[in-house]
């Protein structure tokens, strides 16, 4: 297990990473886009990660970062409700454990690891305050949890999911063909998810954890690339969709690096369970 990463503040508004180059998150490659979407946030959680027994990865998707988390740890656990991305990680991955469960219900025993990593789910599951709890269980007293989530910044309004969503639910029965088939309604049906402020998380949080960092990230060409990257996949051909996104993403990097403090589009919190 290599070393963790130091240095951290106890308050700081950056998403800039020490050595950012070499980092071993920098050269991912993944058939799940969405997943790449995530690199910047996925980065800045595993520089907080410290050297653990046991580490478990909330929504891990296919496990392409959950395999990462192995270098900090003895074993890398990750659990996904889709169960064709959990395949391709059993596959591909060997050497972590992915399990079928959503966050609201936790297959496993009490204190049983030393960190748990919950990278943009929070805002997606059906009962926040019951994920959090039962992270709570699962998570030994001392281990840490590494939360990030969309915050309720100035530009929230603009979530390009959340807009889609709206703007598409009055015609939602729009029969345009689509090339090489399905509909192009099809491409547009995201999940609705929440905004959070600093405030409601340490309220969710509860008695159960001590918040010991707060980090803000991104401000306004997240959503709008965000956006643009979803039109793409609804309506480009998937090898001009790849060329473009590679860009859209080093293009979004570059705002997670900029201090937009409590104006920003993303929010992200080390804590320690009591």
């Amino acid at each position: 297990m290599q070393q963790p990463c130091c240095g951290c503040h106890s308050r700081a508004y950056s998403w800039s990473y020490p050595h950012r180059s070499s980092h071993p998150l920098n050269h991912v490659s993944t058939p799940v886009t969405y997943r790449d979407r995530l690199l910047d946030r996925y980065r800045l959680l595993y520089n907080w990660l410290p050297e653990t027994d046991r580490v478990l990865d909330i929504g891990c998707g296919n496990g392409i970062y959950t395999q990462w988390l192995a270098k900090k740890a003895e074993k890398a656990v990750g659990i996904d409700h889709n169960e064709k991305n959990l395949n391709w990680g059993k596959t591909e991955f060997p050497h972590c454990e992915f399990v079928l469960s959503n966050g609201e219900s936790l297959p496993f025993s009490d204190d049983s690891f030393g960190a748990v990593m919950l990278t943009e789910v929070l805002e997606h599951t059906r009962d926040d305050r019951a994920t959090l709890q039962e992270i709570a269980r699962v998570l030994r007293p001392g281990g840490t949890l590494l939360l990030s989530t969309p915050h309720r910044g100035l530009f929230a309004g603009l979530d390009p999911d959340n807009v889609t969503n709206s703007f598409f639910s009055g015609i939602s029965r729009l029969r345009i063909p689509k090339p090489g088939g399905g509909r192009f309604y099809q491409g547009f049906r995201f999940d609705w998810h929440r905004h959070y402020s600093e405030r409601e998380l340490r309220g969710l949080l509860g008695d159960d954890f001590v918040v010991e960092e707060v980090t803000f990230g991104g401000f306004l060409l997240y959503p709008l690339l965000y956006g643009v990257e979803n039109v793409i996949d609804a309506f480009g051909k998937k090898r001009s969709y790849w060329q473009d996104y590679r860009v859209l993403r080093q293009l979004r990097g570059l705002d997670f690096d900029l201090n937009f403090g409590k104006l920003s589009y993303n929010i992200a919190i080390r804590a320690r369970r009591k």
